[in-house]
């Protein structure tokens, strides 16, 4: 299955309309968001951008939560709704892999799900900074930002990232 990974989208449309363009080019089949939405907008926009493809979309919330409540309520009113995790994080399986999705901000859960080893896949987000390694059996991913800014400071490119369940990797798609 091949799996958009996005995060830390922080209402910057423009970072997102060119994530979803990615994504429709990539043809994927789920997409995953690794946290902070932030405001209702952005999720309507991204509703309206993302007709066209019924894909599972599944989200945690992450630590910058804005307006989560009404982000959350108003997802019942999306052509293609989100599942949307019921505590800080949510463990799916995509093709008999094992993922975790974290948002990120608590290194120690971070580490711990990370060094059980028992994920084949962490999904993660909240440092804008792009991870694609492996610490033993585990793929970390982290896809960056598609907020054009990092550490306080604006930054020229965004990035997703593209998951393969098949060969348990990753590809980094950076766009300016």
């Amino acid at each position: 299955m091949i799996v958009g990974i996005i995060s830390d989208t922080h209402d910057n449309l423009y970072g997102l309309k060119k994530a979803i363009q990615v994504f429709k080019e990539r043809q994927i089949e789920m997409l995953i968001h690794c946290g902070d939405w932030v405001s209702p907008f952005a999720l309507e926009f991204f509703d309206r951008q993302m007709q066209g493809l019924k894909i599972p979309i599944k989200s945690v919330v992450g630590n910058n939560p804005g307006d989560i409540k009404r982000v959350i309520m108003n997802n019942v009113k999306m052509h293609n709704p989100i599942d949307w995790a019921k505590k800080l994080m949510m463990v799916i399986d995509i093709d008999g892999k094992q993922a975790a999705v974290y948002h990120g901000d608590d290194h120690e859960i971070l580490r711990t799900l990370i060094d059980s080893q028992k994920y084949d896949v962490v999904f993660t987000g909240h440092t804008h900074t792009v991870r694609n390694e492996k610490v033993g059996k585990t793929l970390v991913l982290n896809p960056g930002t598609t907020s054009y800014a990092s550490e306080g400071e604006i930054i020229d490119k965004a990035t997703v990232a593209i998951y393969n369940s098949q060969t348990n990797s990753a590809e980094i798609v950076s766009f300016s």
